[in-house]
């Protein structure tokens, strides 16, 4: 087991928001092997293992075809509780306090990552403060940047804009919210007063009560 950084410890405590998670992108290769047993549903791979091996994606519809043969395991209501329930607990041991499923009226653009391609755009969403729920490893395994070190999430926090990092399907793309944070910080050079932007955008971009988001933005202060 990998020892705990300084780093980690760090972003691990800071409050933060989850705004842009699919449910089913958290079925874990062990959950599909138990719900396919439960139910009876005959696999294309043999183990965990194999499963897991393939998640190696060339585009978009690579990934959304074994995202969706996994999704066929998941046949009645305890099936999604059992489900809701594992990236709960998942969710609290990264220092999730707040998450939300999609209802997205545009109050927040997914991803938005190519927004940089038009400069009028970049500074219209830097005005309006329009949050963008990026989602780097997601990101990097559909190849919308070969590698991580090429992400412009930096620079989009540089221009003003309210980034927030999410994990989109992470039992696919490799990395919970924490893990996405980590690599981030890592690939990118991110400072400590740039994680604990991120933190903060990530809670004032949510749909939470007003008081809570001052309760857990007063609470990043406190531990920054």
């Amino acid at each position: 087991m990998q020892p705990v950084t300084d780093i980690e410890s760090f972003v691990r405590r800071l409050p933060k928001a989850e705004l842009h998670l699919h449910i089913e992108g958290t079925l874990e290769p062990e959950m599909v092997f138990e719900l396919a047993r439960k139910h009876g549903v005959k696999l294309k791979h043999s183990s965990v293992e194999a499963l897991r091996a393939a998640y190696r994606f060339d585009d978009l519809q690579s990934f959304l075809d074994i995202c969706y043969a996994g999704a066929a395991v998941l046949r009645d209501e305890d099936d999604f509780y059992h489900l809701t329930w594992a990236y709960l607990q998942r969710a609290k041991a990264d220092g999730i306090v707040h998450v939300e499923i999609f209802f997205l009226k545009v109050s927040r653009i997914d991803h938005g990552v190519r927004c940089e391609e038009d400069a009028v755009l970049c500074r219209r969403l830097a005005a309006e403060r329009m949050p963008l729920t990026v989602c780097p490893l997601s990101n990097v395994k559909l190849a919308v940047f070969q590698r991580l070190e090429d992400h412009n999430i930096k620079r989009l926090l540089d221009m003003g804009l309210c980034v927030t990092i999410n994990s989109d399907d992470p039992a696919y793309f490799g990395g919970y919210v924490l893990a996405n944070y980590l690599a981030c910080e890592q690939a990118l050079g991110l400072t400590r007063e740039d994680l604990i932007v991120l933190a903060r955008n990530s809670i004032t971009a949510s749909f939470l009560p007003q008081s809570a988001k001052q309760k857990w933005l007063g609470e990043i202060d406190r531990r920054a």
